[in-house]
């Protein structure tokens, strides 16, 4: 390797990433080289990509309960701390926390969140540091410090769920090529959103842009934690898909979907009808070149899409006098949350990120 492009290609910093939502924290880690592409830290033979090995998952059942939670992500991110300084000692390390939650943009603030009951009105960046430090023992870092001592415990980045996810796929996803308008839509345990223009995450006025999933779509519908009834999350999150098929839990109607239950496949496809219709009403609104879905239901894949496809064009003003906008699955899938809040905290402590690889940092020199 030449000296100039090992020198491009040095590990320059590190990110712990963890996407809080109703029922499981995702975690991650990566590493920042020089020349600005983001990796994974485990070595050869984990299996899949480095991103994918790199992820962890915790299940939780503490979305009440705000000092519970925090303490959870807080243990989370002291072992994926931990590792980080085994292997990449010295190495500065930041993090970020993607929430199911509206985030008020200069603060970090929990604003409201709808799933996420004991994270309403909570100063998160305070918060999670502080259970931070007081797992490691090691003191807060003072004022915004950008992360590069390795003896404090610096204030996380906190980031609307939707927002890091569409910020990985807009600037990560091997699809995120030239200049575009999209839009994301997030289905799990509710439906988050975001609009990016050319590489730029919209996040609105207040930091609240992309609730899409609290459009109402059936007046009548039944009541939704955010206070308003009939919301279009009601009608296409996990839980009504679970519901509308009989099963368990959405995943386990789509693995029946998938393996050719006709009920669950039926579940699936109406469930793509009432996504379509929303997409019609965003498209109408905001004139996207494509909708991208992520989350757990995209999982679905082409039962879901298909339908959901028709009915856009269905409904979409102007119908065969417009181009349609393209409806894809997300590429990073389910880790864009995690992926883009350590991105995001990156670029905020002084990083440029350009690019995502799949393989791994394979040297723990540095």
């Amino acid at each position: 390797m030449a000296d100039e492009d090992r020198a491009v290609s040095t590990p320059v910093a590190a990110a712990i990433g963890l996407d809080v939502g109703g029922g499981a924290v995702k975690a991650g880690t990566v590493v920042l080289t020089a020349g600005g592409t983001l990796t994974g830290t485990v070595l050869p033979g984990g299996g899949g990509s480095a991103i994918e090995a790199a992820e962890t998952r915790v299940e939780h059942q503490v979305e009440s309960d705000g000092d519970a939670l925090s303490a959870l992500c807080a243990a989370i991110a002291r072992d994926q701390y931990g590792g980080l300084r085994s292997r990449w000692p010295g190495l500065p390390v930041v993090w970020g926390v993607s929430a199911a939650a509206w985030i008020d943009p200069p603060s970090g603030r929990s604003v409201f969140s709808p799933h996420l009951a004991g994270w309403r009105d909570r100063a998160l960046p305070q918060d999670l540091s502080r259970a931070l430090s007081g797992l490691t023992g090691l003191p807060l870092a003072p004022g915004e410090s950008s992360g590069h001592a390795s003896t404090t415990v610096r204030v996380p980045s906190v980031i609307n769920d939707a927002d890091a996810a569409a910020w990985a796929e807009a600037r990560l996803a091997p699809s995120a090529a030239g200049p575009d308008r999209m839009v994301l839509v997030a289905i799990g345990t509710g439906i988050g959103g975001a609009l990016v223009r050319d590489g730029a995450v919209d996040i609105g006025e207040h930091g609240m842009a992309g609730e899409f999933g609290h459009m109402t779509m059936d007046p009548a519908g039944p009541p939704c934690p955010c206070g308003n009834t009939g919301c279009w999350e009601l009608l296409v999150s996990a839980d009504a898909l679970a519901a509308r098929a009989g099963r368990a839990s959405a995943r386990a109607a789509i693995d029946d979907a998938l393996a050719g239950d006709p009920v669950c496949r039926d579940a699936v496809a109406v469930t793509g009808r009432w996504l379509g219709r929303g997409l019609a009403t965003l498209a109408a609104v905001l004139d996207p070149g494509r909708f991208v879905i992520g989350g757990g239901v995209a999982a679905a894949g082409e039962f879901l899409l298909g339908p959901a496809r028709e009915e856009l064009a269905r409904h979409l003003p102007g119908g065969r006098r417009r181009p349609l906008p393209s409806v894809s699955v997300a590429t990073l899938g389910n880790r864009s949350g995690w992926v883009g809040a350590a991105g995001v905290s990156l670029e905020r402590a002084g990083w440029p990120v350009w690019s995502l690889s799949s393989g791994p940092v394979t040297s723990p020199a540095w």
